[in-house]
Parts: C-alpha cells; structure tokens; sequence
C-alpha cells in the first residue's frame, strides 16, 4: 500500500475572498420647525467586519438656506435651521475595500410664526402633502396687517393658542382651491385643542375660500367656546365659502351681537361640533344658503342672539332662507323692516323672548299645505315664548299655512298673536294657519284700530280661548 501525502500552502497571489457591501438603515422622515434640534440617526452594518467611514451632506435644501448639521457621533447627528422648507440629508458609508451605502432622510421643517404681525405678509404652501405643517403657532398671535395664506398651506397651533386679527388695516386671505385647501389645526388633533380664529376688522379681505378648521374651542371667545368669531362692537366681516368647521369644542361659527357681517355664505359644511353649528346676529340669517351642510353636531340650530339683553334687531328688508334646521332665537326678533319668511322655517324662542313686528316693519310668512312655517317654544309647554306682537298697520302682514304654538306666556301681551291697537293701528291677515298651545289667548286683538282678516284656521288648547277682539 502506498500513501501519497499532498501539501498546499498559500501565496499572496492567492484571490481574496469578494469584499460584501455595507448595508445602512436611515431613520423615518422628520418633522419638526425652525429653531427646533432634529436628531438624525442610521445603523450601518458590514459583513465582513470592515471598519466604515461615514459622511454626511445636505443634498438638498430651500434657495439661500443655512442649516447645521453637527455630528455626536458616526450613527448621530443634529440638525437645526432657521429656514422652512424642505431639505435632504445624505449618509454614505465606505469599507474603503471599494463597498459603499448610503440613505436619504427627508426633513419638512416647518415655519414658526411670530406673536405679533404689523407688516403685510404672504406665506406660501411649502410641502404638497397637508400631513407636513407649513407653519406652527406656539403661542397666541395679534395680527394689525394682511395676512395672506396661500393654497395649500397647513397651521398647526399649540395649547390654546388664539389668531387675532385687530384693527381694520389687520386681514386674514385664506383663499385655498378644490384640491389645496387651506388647513388650521391643532397640535393636539382633538376637540378644544386650540382657542381659534378671532376677527375684530371689518376690512373686505377677510376671506375664507376652500378652508378646513378643526381642533378648536379650547377656552372662550367673547364668552363662548368658538372656532371663528367676529367681533360685532368693530362690525367685523367675513366671507366664509367652501368651508369645513369640525371638531370645535363650541360653536363653529359665532357672532357676539347684531353687527358683525357675513359678506358671503356658500357651500359650506359645519359638522361635529359640540354645540350648534352657528349663533349668529340677525340680518346674517339673510345669507345662509341651501346648499351648506349642517350635521352632527350638539345642537342642530342656528341660534339667533344679539348683544347682552337687547333685541335681534331686522332693520334692512330680506328673507330668511327654509334650511334643514331650525332657527333657535335668544333674543327677541325686531322687525322695523319687511322681513319674509320663507316657506319651511322654524323658529323657536327662548323663555321670556316675543317676535316683535314694529310699526314701520312687516312679516310676510307665506308657507304652503305641504311646507308650513312654524314658530314655537324651545319646550313644547304653554308660555313657553311671549309670542308675537304686532303693532304694525302693513297690508303686507301675512301669515298663510303657519303655526304658532306654545306661546302667549301669561307674563306678556297674553296671547300666541297679540295685535295692537292704538293709532296707526295693526293689521294682519292670518289664512290656513294653527294657532294651539297658548297659555292665554291664541289670538288677541286689542281695542282701537287693530285689523284682523282670518279665515280657515284652526284653534286649539288655547287656556284663555281662541280670538279676543278687545
């Protein structure tokens, strides 16, 4: 038997094994403002246990930009800049054995704005994606110029945080489009996050277009929990279209008496919100329209109320629109003009409150068999409202297929329709209509020269009887 023995050595012309790539995990995409420290880190990895060498570059950033970019350690960095806007941030690892990996974190540093505005100012849409804020506010703002947001933008705002635009040189455009509206949230992103909009300018650009404000409420505005308010002492105004309110811990929209002005109503969507949708001054009713959406939210009523205990006053002529929910008044209605309702509204009145048709005014309440116009108590008892007082002598006065209930509280004139009598004198003609519920009479007419023309009615559970003709 032979035993052959066979020996190998090697050589340094031997082939080296093939040099493995490195391998690099960056972290999520960022978010954060201006002034903020982001921190950046990777996990970077060789198979064969090479030692790695790291660099790190801002690839990309806003025209004329100054970031840092300090590192605490080969897996770690920090970057702070005073510039919003989109920037890049590049990370290569090298074995130096000819094996390379990099990775790309996103970072949208959004703007910080100031606490007070008195220049005009535009701030433009800086990320397509409404997930990344444009621009943040950490504290309350007061704003004496114009400011125009463009669309698209997002403001994120902080605890409690108020927008305040005071004085009728100070504006608020925020004019968005069907696919970039402009977005007002809270940090937070629940209910009463933040306080809201408040507007005391009655400056003619203060316009709302394509706007979605959620997260507010989250303490008062004039008294009331509000996602926009507009101070009525100023007349303030403001155009409100396309428009989103959801989420308020309050209203969605609130007026703090009769003077402040809605220039412009349209296609508008107020949706769960905790109390009603809008309280309101009077002559805004004019200009509520059909096609805006009320729903979900703790009161399903537009309320009526004017300052402190004076009247929700009509002193121009108009017509208040038939919408898909009531009207709930806090104030008594002052009519010292022609106003008409339209067939299909409901009007409730609070206790203590009447509906007041003053000698130069007129009602006209001209409703069908099929779409009646109803005014009543907020509760379905007798004197629950005043009722209506009429002391205007109009031909105009009309009410055909109403109903008028739950009024005549003993505490006032003593009926659901009390006409006055001394000169000129009132008048009305009342067709096709129920009278019920009052806790006096359903209709009273006082001596003089009240004028009552009424014709197939129906009277019912009026406590004191049905017509009283003094």
């Amino acid at each position: 038997m032979a035993l052959a023995i066979v020996y190998t050595s090697c050589s340094d012309d031997d082939p080296q094994p093939p040099n493995s790539q490195p391998t690099i995990q960056v972290s999520d995409d960022i978010v954060g403002m201006t002034g903020e420290n982001k921190t950046i880190t990777v996990i970077a990895t060789d198979p064969d246990g090479d030692a790695l060498d790291f660099s790190w570059n801002i690839i990309e950033s806003p025209s004329g930009a100054g970031a840092n970019l300090t590192n605490s350690s080969n897996l770690n960095a920090t970057f702070t800049t005073a510039t919003a806007g989109l920037y890049k941030v590049e990370i290569t690892v090298d074995d130096s054995r000819g094996g390379t990996a990099s990775g790309i974190v996103t970072l949208y540093i959004g703007g910080v704005l100031p606490t007070s505005i008195n220049q005009n100012t535009v701030y433009p849409n800086l990320f397509d994606d409404p997930t990344y804020p444009d621009y943040y506010t950490l504290n309350g703002i007061q704003v004496t110029a114009g400011v125009t947001f463009e669309p698209g933008v997002v403001v994120e705002s902080g605890a409690d945080v108020r927008l305040w635009f005071n004085g009728n040189s100070s504006y608020l455009k925020a004019e968005g489009t069907s696919s970039k509206h402009i977005i007002f949230r809270g940090t937070d992103k629940v209910k009463g996050s933040w306080k809201g909009i408040s507007i005391a300018s009655n400056n003619v650009n203060n316009k709302f277009d394509y706007v979605d404000i959620l997260h507010t409420g989250s303490s008062e505005l004039s008294g009331q929990k509000t996602a926009i308010h507009l101070q009525s002492n100023v007349s303030a105004k403001l155009s409100i279209k396309n428009t989103s309110i959801s989420q308020s811990a309050g209203y969605a929209f609130y007026i703090d008496g009769n003077s402040g002005v809605i220039s412009a109503f349209e296609n508008n969507n107020f949706n769960n919100n905790n109390k009603a949708p809008m309280r309101i001054g009077a002559e805004n009713l004019y200009v509520l329209d059909k096609n805006s959406v009320f729903t979900s939210n703790g009161i399903q009523a537009i309320e009526v109320s004017a300052a402190g205990n004076t009247n929700a006053r009509f002193d121009n002529a108009g017509t208040i629109p038939a919408l898909s929910i009531p009207y709930h008044f806090y104030s008594s209605a002052e009519l010292r003009t022609t106003v008409t309702f339209e067939a299909g509204v409901t009007c409730l009145f609070n206790s203590g409150l009447r509906l007041w048709v003053a000698a130069e005014g007129a009602i006209i309440a001209d409703g069908t068999a099929s779409n009646k116009i109803k005014f009543s108590g907020l509760t379905a008892a007798a004197g629950a409202w005043f009722g209506f007082e009429l002391a205007s002598p109009s031909v105009l006065n009309l009410m055909n297929h109403v109903e008028v209930s739950y009024g005549g509280s003993s505490g006032g004139r003593g009926a659901n329709i009390y006409m006055f009598g001394s000169s000129p004198g009132s008048q009305l003609t009342i067709t096709n209509s129920t009278v019920s519920n009052s806790e006096t009479y359903g209709i009273r007419a006082a001596s003089g020269a009240a004028t009552l023309t009424e014709s197939s009615n129906t009277f019912s559970n009026n406590t004191s009887g049905n017509i009283r003709q003094d």
